[in-house]
């Protein structure tokens, strides 16, 4: 069953080779090389696409952030091995994190935060409902998932902006029925420090109706301060739509202030080669919180809507997408006196 929670896709099925978290994300290939190691099946996967966009109120806050620009924002490969008591995933390559009403950071200049290798982690398969996975995991935080071909949309959300990517980390596992628990001892916002405890729950009513729940909490550490994130999910998926509201809460434990968001991701599958995908976001912070980029006492919203076309190995997809701020924010613009920035996309490729 595809939805939009992520915590359904747990004990490492949160990669490219697992498939995509989203309904009206890209399919992997269904047919992947696959060779046999002496020690188990090894399947290699990847991802090849471009994008190029156009705004308005373009910022220059960072390299690709102008008014249009071309940018290969996935060219990776995956290595995995996924039956047997040692299991393992890889991802190397170049990839970047669109984000709606976010400045665009190019590819080549994302590795510089997560590296070469986003994502790398070896998972014990100690029984068939519990596991242990370490390394570089995806974030068990949040309904979206962090790079463009495991979504809905090509951009991620303004909800998403505020959570873990990729943590370094050790992860416990347990899938049994409709109940999946995992809890996690992580480095966070991938700080290299080993304070933060992530875990997520969720529960599947029946074949169409899924609730989820999860949260991140970060103590202060000498002058650092700490934080909390919750994520309240719920996820109805019967053909052909599949619809996902979701409620945010975050706090910093220093200095006060937080952030309320609320979202909803929609997919309607009209064959099986279209789907139209659609976000909207709210999200508002206190007076003294600086939890959202666009300062203290802030507020704002999104819209974004994604018609996806894939066959076989070969998709490509449009986006619009309009982030609007209310007052006391920083806004868009080279002199970020801007309130409302739109944009569209265009974005194509192959699974490998």
């Amino acid at each position: 069953m595809k939805t939009f929670v992520s915590g359904l896709l747990l004990a490492g099925a949160l990669s490219l080779a697992a498939g995509a978290a989203n309904a009206g994300a890209i399919a992997p290939n269904a047919t992947p090389i696959t060779f046999d190691s002496g020690f188990g099946n090894i399947t290699v996967g990847g991802q090849l696409s471009g994008l190029a966009y156009y705004q308005t109120n373009d910022t220059h806050a960072f390299p690709g952030d102008a008014s249009a620009f071309l940018d290969v924002d996935n060219a990776m490969v995956s290595v995995a091995k996924t039956d047997g008591f040692f299991q393992f995933y890889v991802q190397a390559g170049l990839y970047s994190f669109p984000t709606v009403g976010i400045p665009y950071d190019k590819s080549s200049d994302q590795n510089s935060f997560l590296g070469a290798v986003p994502v790398a982690y070896g998972k014990f398969q100690l029984t068939d409902t519990f596991s242990i996975s370490a390394g570089k995991l995806p974030t068990l935080v949040g309904a979206e998932l962090p790079f463009t071909m495991q979504n809905s949309n090509i951009e991620r959300g303004l909800l998403w902006w505020q959570e873990p990517v990729v943590s370094r980390g050790v992860q416990a596992n347990y899938a049994s029925g409709p109940l999946s628990i995992a809890v996690s001892w992580n480095d966070g916002y991938y700080s290299n420090v080993w304070n933060t405890f992530s875990g997520l729950i969720s529960y599947a009513f029946d074949s169409a109706n899924t609730l989820a729940f999860d949260a991140s909490i970060t103590p202060d550490r000498n002058t650092v301060p700490g934080g909390q994130i919750y994520d309240l999910m719920y996820t109805y998926n019967s053909a052909p739509w599949t619809v996902g509201p979701y409620v945010q809460y975050q706090t910093a434990s220093q200095g006060g202030g937080d952030e309320w968001g609320v979202g909803l991701l929609a997919s309607y599958q009209f064959t099986p080669e279209w789907s139209l995908n659609g976000r909207a976001e709210y999200e508002t912070s206190s007076n003294s919180s600086f939890l959202l980029p666009f300062g203290p006492g802030s507020d704002a919203w999104s819209f974004t809507v994604t018609p996806t076309w894939q066959k076989g190995i070969f998709y490509i997809r449009g986006e619009a997408s309009y982030a609007s701020l209310g007052s006391n924010t920083v806004g868009y613009g080279k002199a970020f006196d801007k309130n409302d920035q739109f944009r569209v996309m265009l974005e194509t490729g192959i699974s490998l």
